[in-house]
C-alpha cells in the first residue's frame, strides 16, 4: 500500500517528518477503506497533517498524480469530484459538481464538516476521515498477518504483542465477544519460538465441577466421572502456549489451583498427592471487566495479579471501521469469492452497521451473504435485517462527538461511571468507544474508576 503525501512548497500543505515529535499531537489523514466493486483492491492512507486543501478525483491511467490530488481507480468518480479544505474549526468536505455526488453517512451532501470517524464515498470508493491525538504516526500500512490493521488502537497492541511474545510473561488479553482474542493468542504462540502445542480452553463453557479435572487433570476414581486417569489441559500444552478464555468465569476454588501453576510451575491432577512440574506459558482472555470481579470478591486479587504481567486490549470493531475493508476482503480470500463485487448500499451497510458481535458476526455476514448471492456480486438484501435497516442517522455510531467540549466529555464520562458503577468496559461500550481510550481520558481526568464501586457499595444499607 502507498501511503500519499502532500508536499511542501505547493498551496496544499507542508512537509513534516511524521513521528519527528515525541510529544502527543493531533493527526489528521483519510484512509480509502475500499471499493465496492474492487474490494480486493489495497487500501490508502493519505497525511492531511498542514494540508490546507486536496482534491479527489478518478485516477487518469498515468499514474502520476497532479499536485494536491489524491486519486482512485474508479471510474464512477469524477475527474475532479470532491475536496477537502481546512477550516479555523477542522476540515470540510466539498463535492465539486461530480456527477454522481458525493455521499456522508450514505446521504449525499455537497459541504460537511468532517469529524474524526466520518464514513464518506465518492462514486463507489468509501474513505473514513481520521483525527486522533496521538504520540506517534498513524499506521501508514497494514502488515501482513492476522494481525494486519489501519488502526491506531490494533497497531498499538500489534507492536506491544512483537516485543512480549518471546517473554515468559503472562498475558492478558481483554476485548469484547468476537474481537479477535483467539485469533491474537495464536499468534503469540506462534511469535513465541515455543515448540510445544497450542492449547485453548473456554472455561466458561466446561461444567463448574469439572473444570479442575480439564485443567489439572485426575486420577482414576478420583471421583464418579474419573474412569480414567487424565493429564489434563495444562500438561497437554507442556512446552507450548495455554490459552484460558473467559478467565473470568473460573470458580473461586479452581483460580486457587491455577495460582500454583503460576507460581510453582507444577500441577496438583485432582486424587493426587504428587504435583507434576510443567513448562507452559499461560495467555488469557476475558470479556469481563476482572477489576470489578476482583472488587466484588468472585475473582482472587494475587490471581488477577499474576495473570496480568502484560494487558492487551483488543478494540471493537466500530472502534476500527478503517479495517473493515481488509476485513472483507481477508473474508472473501477465506471462503474463495475473490471475484465477487457488492452494490454501493451493500458495501456502505456493512460499514455503518455497529457490528455488536464484532469481527466474528462480520466473518459470518459475509459467509451468508456469499451464500445467498448469485456468485457475482452481493447486494444489500443479502444481508441480514438488522444490517440493512441500521441508519446510524438514528443511532450514532459515536454518541460523543469529537468535537464537544472537554468540560461536556469529562461530564459525561463521570455520569457514566456512576451509572455503571465504575465499570469501565460499559462505560466504553455506551460511548462507542475502545476501553483503551476511556481509560486515557480517565489518566487525563485523574479518575479512579474503583472510587465508584466504592461509593456504590458504601451507599448500601446494612442488613
Amino acid at each position: 500500500m502507498k501511503t500519499q503525501r502532500i508536499h511542501k512548497g505547493d498551496e496544499f500543505g507542508s512537509d513534516s517528518e511524521p513521528g519527528s515529535d515525541a510529544s502527543r499531537t493531533l493527526r489528521t489523514w483519510l484512509v480509502r477503506i475500499g471499493h465496492a466493486f474492487e474490494p480486493m483492491a489495497t487500501p490508502d492512507v493519505v497525511l492531511l497533517d498542514d494540508v490546507e486543501r486536496c482534491i479527489l478525483g478518478r485516477a487518469d491511467g498515468s499514474g502520476k498524480n497532479p499536485v494536491g490530488f489524491v486519486t482512485a481507480r474508479d471510474p464512477w468518480m469524477s475527474a475532479r469530484h470532491a475536496e477537502i479544505v481546512r477550516r479555523e474549526d477542522g476540515f470540510e468536505l466539498c463535492d465539486l459538481g461530480s456527477s454522481n455526488g458525493t455521499r456522508h453517512f450514505g446521504v449525499r451532501r455537497s459541504r460537511v464538516r468532517l469529524m474524526d470517524g466520518d464514513i464518506f464515498e465518492t462514486g463507489t470508493t468509501f474513505w473514513l476521515f481520521r483525527s486522533m491525538v496521538m504520540a506517534g504516526d498513524p499506521p501508514f500500512s497494514a502488515s501482513p498477518g492476522v494481525l494486519g490493521t489501519l488502526s491506531p488502537l490494533l497497531f498499538e497492541v500489534a507492536s506491544r504483542l512483537q516485543r512480549v511474545a518471546q517473554a515468559r510473561v503472562p498475558i492478558m488479553l481483554e476485548g469484547e465477544t468476537g474481537t479477535g482474542k483467539e485469533v491474537v493468542a495464536r499468534e503469540i504462540h506462534r511469535l513465541s519460538g515455543r515448540t510445544g502445542p497450542f492449547v485453548a480452553i473456554n472455561t466458561a463453557a466446561v461444567q463448574p465441577n469439572l473444570i479442575a479435572s480439564e485443567l489439572f487433570g485426575v486420577e482414576k476414581g478420583a471421583h464418579s466421572t474419573a474412569e480414567r486417569a487424565r493429564s489434563g489441559q495444562i500438561r497437554a500444552a507442556e512446552g507450548g502456549t495455554l490459552l484460558l478464555d473467559e478467565v473470568g468465569d473460573m470458580p473461586l476454588a479452581v483460580q486457587v489451583s491455577l495460582l500454583r501453576v503460576l507460581q510453582e510451575s507444577e500441577v496438583l491432577p485432582v486424587g493426587s498427592d504428587v504435583p507434576v512440574k510443567v513448562d507452559v506459558r499461560v495467555v488469557c482472555a476475558t470479556h469481563q471487566d476482572l477489576d470489578a470481579l476482583v472488587a466484588a470478591g468472585s475473582f482472587r486479587a494475587d490471581l488477577y495479579g499474576r495473570l496480568r504481567g502484560c494487558t492487551l486490549e483488543l478494540p471493537p470493531l466500530n472502534a476500527r471501521v478503517e479495517d473493515i475493508g481488509l476485513l472483507i476482503a481477508r473474508f472473501l480470500a477465506r471462503f474463495r469469492a475473490e471475484a465477487i463485487t457488492f452494490t454501493p448500499a451493500a458495501y456502505r451497510a456493512l460499514l455503518m452497521y455497529p457490528w455488536p458481535l464484532n469481527v466474528r458476526e462480520l466473518e459470518r455476514a459475509i459467509e451468508a451473504a456469499i451464500a445467498l448471492g448469485d456468485g457475482h456480486r452481493i447486494e444489500l438484501q443479502h444481508l441480514a435485517p438488522e444490517i440493512r435497516a441500521f441508519d446510524p442517522r438514528q443511532e450514532p455510531l459515536r454518541p460523543i462527538s469529537p468535537d464537544v467540549s472537554l468540560n461536556d466529555r469529562c461530564k459525561e464520562i463521570l455520569r457514566l461511571l456512576t451509572a455503571h458503577r465504575g465499570n469501565v468496559s460499559a462505560v466504553a461500550r455506551t460511548m462507542g468507544r475502545s476501553r483503551m481510550q476511556v481509560h486515557r481520558w480517565l489518566k487525563q481526568m485523574n479518575v479512579d474508576p474503583s472510587e465508584f464501586r466504592r461509593t456504590r457499595a458504601d451507599s448500601k444499607p446494612q442488613d
